[in-house]
């Protein structure tokens, strides 16, 4: 069945809040054909420019009929500072209303937003303007931290690149891990990068003042994930003290350096569960857990759900 996708657009978009999760869509097409089916809606049908002046053309406007199954609202600072008229509003209002699941990329929280204005809402958008979408709407609750949010049927995702992350995360809820998998592996990306990440990576989260000292350990910790390393190894590839490297990595990073390369370990078992017919054991061993029991336990704490359990979406 043909999951049916309408992308609002208006002058003044990002063209990667488009064209990113579309492209996500349109290449699970090539492993579940015709998967998705994916127009473009904006105020009027036709000509509509990006923020830097290309343009594409919309196939609808918000004054024809349509079938839609997920509305997803992109971003851009046109996005962000759209003004609709009363009947422009009433009627994007009525397709959100609609359909099944609506989605915001970046700033397109800033849409979304006044589409539900009696529904308190949990959202996310761009780390630079979740305070200004709080201050002007006092009925959702914002967060700045996460990749992308879901809240019942209503997704809402950070800055460009995160709505790439949203899409996977929906063709993993709709197709499984592996289709999932091959799709992130198809747009050379990462399967998946967890809602609950945060916006910041470790690497900008580094790329100030002192902090610069850990980025040599951050890269070299990332190929050592099939070893054990002490805090006092660490603390000799830094040549620092471990009290020094301990008090650098939670002013940077707000964990212990053990901690950190528990879940570097973690987050890289989460991708390898991602393979078809992997063995959970084989990659417990693999990244030097002494026992299956042991990684299990760290990986429900970490993503709260067992490894067994979050492989079963692979046969799906």
């Amino acid at each position: 069945m043909t999951t049916k996708q309408v992308y609002f657009i208006a002058d003044g978009f990002q063209a990667l809040d488009l064209f990113g999760p579309l492209d996500a869509f349109m290449e699970t097409n090539c492993h579940v054909p015709h998967a998705y089916d994916c127009k473009l809606l904006s105020i009027e049908a036709g000509a509509v420019a990006t923020v830097y002046g290309q343009q594409v053309q919309a196939d609808f406007g918000l004054e024809d009929e349509f079938a839609m199954d997920d509305l997803i609202i992109c971003g851009g600072n046109g996005m962000r500072t759209l003004s609709l008229s009363t009947a422009q509003l009433g009627a994007l209002s009525a397709l959100a209303a609609r359909a099944k699941r609506v989605f915001s990329i970046c700033t397109g929280a800033f849409v979304l937003a006044q589409l539900f204005p009696q529904q308190a809402l949990t959202l996310t958008t761009h780390w630079r303007h979740c305070e200004s979408l709080a201050r002007q709407n006092a009925h959702c609750t914002v967060s700045p931290d996460p990749l992308y949010i879901q809240d019942e049927h209503i997704w809402s995702s950070a800055g460009v690149l995160s709505g790439v992350d949203l899409a996977l995360a929906i063709v993993r809820e709709d197709h499984g891990n592996s289709i999932a998998a091959q799709v992130a592996k198809d747009l050379v990306v990462y399967l998946q990068r967890a809602g609950n990440q945060h916006q910041y990576s470790d690497a900008l989260a580094l790329q100030s003042g002192d902090s610069l000292k850990l980025s040599p350990l951050l890269d070299w910790l990332s190929t050592q994930l099939n070893q054990s390393v002490t805090v006092a190894r660490m603390a000799e590839f830094c040549h620092l003290s471990e009290r020094q490297l301990t008090r650098l990595f939670k002013q940077h990073l707000n964990c212990t350096p053990s901690h950190y390369f528990k879940v570097l370990k973690l987050n890289h078992a989460r991708d390898l569960l991602s393979e078809e017919n992997i063995s959970l054991q084989h990659v417990a061993t693999k990244l030097g857990f002494t026992c299956y029991d042991s990684f299990r336990r760290a990986f429900v704490r970490q993503f709260g759900v067992s490894p067994s359990h979050y492989t079963k979406g692979i046969n799906q």
